[in-house]
């Protein structure tokens, strides 16, 4: 699992805060930093996931998760534009969205959403390190973030509603409605709830897969370590066998050793 360094995760944090400043102004631009100042100690630590072969799943996880699904849904943004895409939204709207999608896993306003997983079978078993915290009223993590949002007063655009909202794609089921209807007028007016869902679903997969060769280059290391091993016992035993007779051998490997 990885592990940041505290200057790592306050960098980080540094760097959340720097795209509210630079992207937002006026009164939203305070309300956000009024949130995050609230939320802080809790947004630091977060991870993203609770099970490493999620996503990101690791203390200050949710951080990075987030500023790399900011740069996906720009890259993505162009992207569109040039396959011939119309932009009928916001940089500000996309930034926004991208931003606050998974809010709701920072928690509510007296309880964090991940707690560490204290149960040893189940970090070992399932390979969870992070559990939901039960003490919360259950909620879908994007209905959380909105309801975060209008906590603490924080405008939002209808492209943004949207787009939070339907960030999970169809892997949410109160999604379907949303995405598969067959009423030209029932379907989204603005491009933007598909891309921030292909940018989190696409920053998700490669940060599955960044965890993925990280596990197999460890498995690989571990497999040559073992084989280098074995030759080392096979050798030196060719060599004994070689030297000595069967007894001086038994007795050298397996007799006391002075």
């Amino acid at each position: 699992m990885k592990q940041l360094t505290e200057q790592q995760l306050l960098d980080n944090y540094g760097k959340l805060v720097s795209v509210v400043e630079e992207h937002f102004s006026g009164d939203r631009k305070e309300t956000l930093l009024e949130m995050y100042k609230y939320f802080q100690e809790r947004i630091v630590v977060a991870p993203a996931s609770g099970k490493p072969y999620y996503h990101y799943c690791f203390v200050g996880g949710y951080v990075e998760h987030v500023l790399h699904i900011v740069e996906t849904a720009k890259e993505l943004m162009k992207v569109y534009e040039k396959v011939g895409g119309v932009i009928d939204f916001t940089e500000e709207e996309l930034v926004f969205s991208a931003l606050h999608h998974d809010l709701g896993k920072v928690g509510d306003l007296e309880h964090e959403y991940y707690l560490v997983q204290d149960d040893d079978w189940r970090r070992k078993k399932l390979n969870e390190w992070f559990t939901q915290n039960p003490e919360m009223n259950y909620m879908s993590v994007t209905d959380r973030a909105l309801y975060l949002l209008q906590h603490f007063k924080v405008p939002i655009t209808q492209n943004e509603w949207l787009a939070i909202k339907c960030s999970d794609g169809m892997y949410d089921e109160a999604n379907m409605q949303y995405y598969k209807t067959f009423k030209p007028e029932n379907s989204f007016r603005t491009a933007l709830p598909y891309i921030i869902h292909w940018a989190d679903h696409m920053a998700t997969v490669s940060e599955k897969s960044m965890w993925k060769n990280q596990e197999e280059v460890k498995t690989q290391k571990v497999n040559k370590s073992v084989g280098n091993i074995k030759q080392a016992v096979k050798t030196e035993v060719e060599t004994k066998l070689t030297g000595d007779s069967p007894k001086d051998l038994f007795d050298e490997l397996f007799g006391d050793k002075k």
